[in-house]
């Protein structure tokens, strides 16, 4: 299908006064006048005239300027002097010069929405991803997550920008595949942009809780099942609610697990377990155990978990670390 160019001359005189008429009692309710009589009307017709004769003339561009406007938009490599060897050539040509600006018109437009440049964090993201082997590209602005200095990770650092390259749970990007997207990245950044890559960091997150079945639920079956969902939930590349990969950094709240968990057709119950002596255990756990990252209520129960910058998810679980509550 050709691509359409637009029509950029498709208002006339009287469609701009029309416009203009209507806006009046919205912007200026005071105006009450509104017949050709009025000077306030006859200066719109005027500013209505002047727009018809611009928009007229920036439809109608000749192609001596067309060639210069594909010339500064394509570069010094384009094909441009192919057309301004066919402009010479005079009225005889002009069939072959309208086929030319035709075909550069929509290469030139087709290719401003292709990503050559890393600018915005979308760009970097969709550059690394062009990397054969990558799975998910996640860019971080105003970071150096390549220190390991861990203060400096989690302060700002203009001017740089992290890029990180996720792969399946479980695999991590090797130093080969991270030189390769910065090879690819190098070229498109800003003169004033550092580019980083890395890996993802993971947290390992255990899990312990009390399920309650549906009557005549299989026990095994449930905790298959749960297991399933939850590490469904964190995968780095389908997980959480949106099914597009967990999100770098953020925090595990406790109140989304229970969410997943309870939509499981075959859970009546979700709860949190108690040891021995009847005590509330906490339903996530760290390896290693860092308390300044968990987040308590006014109850003391276990509210949230966070991640710092460029974190994920690995979550354990076992069928030892659910307890099926059997119906009486």
């Amino acid at each position: 299908m050709p691509l359409r160019l637009p029509n950029l001359d498709d208002l006339s005189w009287e469609d701009l006064i029309e416009e203009g008429r209507s806006l009046i009692p919205a912007t200026a309710p005071e105006w009450t006048n509104h017949n050709v009589s009025d000077p306030g009307i006859t200066l719109m017709e005027l500013l209505a005239y002047i727009s018809e004769r611009l928009m007229y003339q920036l439809n109608r561009i000749p192609d001596e300027h067309m060639l210069k406007f594909l010339k500064l938009i394509q570069g010094p490599d384009s094909t441009w002097k192919h057309g301004q060897h066919l402009l010479e050539k005079g009225p005889d040509f002009k069939w072959k010069l309208e086929q030319y600006l035709r075909e550069e018109k929509r290469l030139t437009v087709t290719a401003l929405y292709q990503t050559v440049r890393a600018v915005t964090n979308e760009d970097f993201e969709q550059l690394a991803m062009q990397v054969p082997g990558v799975t998910r590209a996640v860019c971080i602005p105003q970071r150096n997550l390549e220190t390991e200095d861990e203060t400096t990770r989690e302060s700002g650092a203009p001017g740089h920008v992290t890029v990180v390259v996720i792969l399946d749970l479980g695999r991590q990007p090797g130093r080969e595949l991270l030189y390769e997207v910065k090879q690819a990245l190098e070229p498109a950044r800003l003169l004033t942009t550092r580019v980083h890559v890395v890996a993802p960091r993971y947290l390992k997150v255990h899990f312990q809780l009390t399920i309650v079945p549906r009557y005549g639920v299989p026990a095994d079956a449930v905790r298959g099942n749960v297991i399933e969902r939850i590490t469904d939930f964190f995968d780095p590349i389908t997980g959480d609610i949106a099914k597009k990969g967990w999100p770098l950094g953020r925090a595990i709240h406790i109140s989304e697990l229970y969410q997943v968990l309870g939509s499981l057709d075959d859970v009546e119950l979700v709860t949190a377990s108690r040891d021995m002596n009847g005590e509330r255990l906490d339903e996530m756990m760290l390896e290693p155990a860092e308390t300044d990252r968990i987040r308590r209520n006014e109850r003391g129960e276990l509210q949230s978990i966070d991640l710092r910058t460029a974190e994920l998810v690995d979550a354990r679980i076992t069928p030892e670390d659910l307890i099926i509550a059997v119906h009486a």
